[in-house]
């Protein structure tokens, strides 16, 4: 039973794509699923290639109808800072889409918007302006730069709404892996405290937490050498610094750390709420193919995105 309505009903069924039965993971080739699944929970740049190979095929048959793309717009001077629009050309007369933020993964040192436009694609057929993000790499680029680049994202789309038609008021920010580590990092640290941004809710999926005893080489070029700064750079002290409501979503098959991390994120959450978060585990899926196989005919993931969405719409 969602807790809120979105204030139009003809949005309404174009977040929830209009009922029926959700194809899981089985909806696609069994080939695919039997190939995740034999990677097992670790990762590397095989299972990267794999997984993406695997997957690049089903995105390509995908469909794109009925959605503007605007690429490269800069929503900062760096580099990297760019975001592209993904946009519903069909929104009900007098209603502006709810706007979602996605930061792309890649262990904070790699990675492209590119990567993800089978999100953008995904839930701007679904009523959703779609906002995917580039941000800063380490070793140039430290804690907490990640999380101030979306803020500057999320700056630019409220500062520019002539240039985009979506609800600055209904703002949801998201990413994978490292990507989720900043829409966390300005979720609930560098934007604690500030007038209001428009941001209802937060979709973190497989986020690492910068636990200390479980940063990677890579975390540790975005975070720093100095393990006694670790605690105070870990989302899981700052979760009641801003209290977002917040979805997480893990695959089965997530590598260990992870796992450990969204363990003790959800014992966060429960502390500052009396209550579980959303939370939703992919079956059969990894790190690579819980964000993969969005926009395919597995709806393992995307259908409860959009109902927590459309549950934290304003008003």
């Amino acid at each position: 039973m969602l807790r809120r309505c979105v204030t139009a009903v003809a949005l309404g069924c174009l977040l929830l794509g209009g009922g029926g039965v959700r194809a899981q993971m089985a909806a696609n080739p069994p080939s695919v699923g039997a190939a995740v699944r034999a990677f097992g929970d670790r990762l590397g740049p095989d299972v990267v290639k794999g997984v993406s190979d695997l997957y690049r095929p089903l995105h390509d048959a995908a469909p794109k109808d009925g959605v503007s793309v605007v690429r490269d717009v800069r929503y900062g001077e760096g580099e990297r800072q760019r975001l592209d629009l993904y946009l519903p050309q069909t929104v009900p007369a007098g209603t502006k889409p709810p706007i979602l933020v996605f930061a792309h993964g890649g262990g904070f040192v790699r990675g492209d918007k590119a990567d993800v436009a089978h999100v953008g694609y995904y839930f701007a057929r679904h009523g959703i302006e779609t906002v995917l993000v580039d941000y800063g790499f380490a070793p140039q680029a430290r804690f907490p730069s990640g999380g101030e680049d979306i803020g500057k994202a999320v700056r630019w789309l409220r500062e520019h709404p002539d240039q985009h038609p979506g609800d600055i008021s209904a703002i949801f920010v998201s990413g994978n892996s490292a990507g989720a580590t900043h829409a966390a990092t300005y979720g609930v640290i560098t934007s604690a405290g500030k007038p209001d941004d428009g941001v209802r809710g937060l979709i973190l999926i497989s986020v690492p937490t910068a636990d200390t005893e479980d940063l990677s080489p890579a975390d540790k070029a975005y975070y720093g050498d100095d393990a006694s700064r670790y605690p105070a750079m870990s989302i899981l002290r700052h979760v009641s610094d801003r209290r977002l409501p917040i979805f997480l979503a893990v695959a089965e098959f997530d590598m260990p750390q992870i796992q450990r991390q969204n363990k003790r994120l959800i014992d966060a959450l429960f502390a500052r709420d009396g209550r579980l978060p959303a939370f939703k585990t992919a079956l059969g899926h990894n790190h690579i193919s819980i964000i993969e196989h969005v926009g395919t005919a597995d709806e393992s993931l995307g259908p409860d995105i959009l109902q927590f969405i459309q549950e934290n719409m304003p008003g």
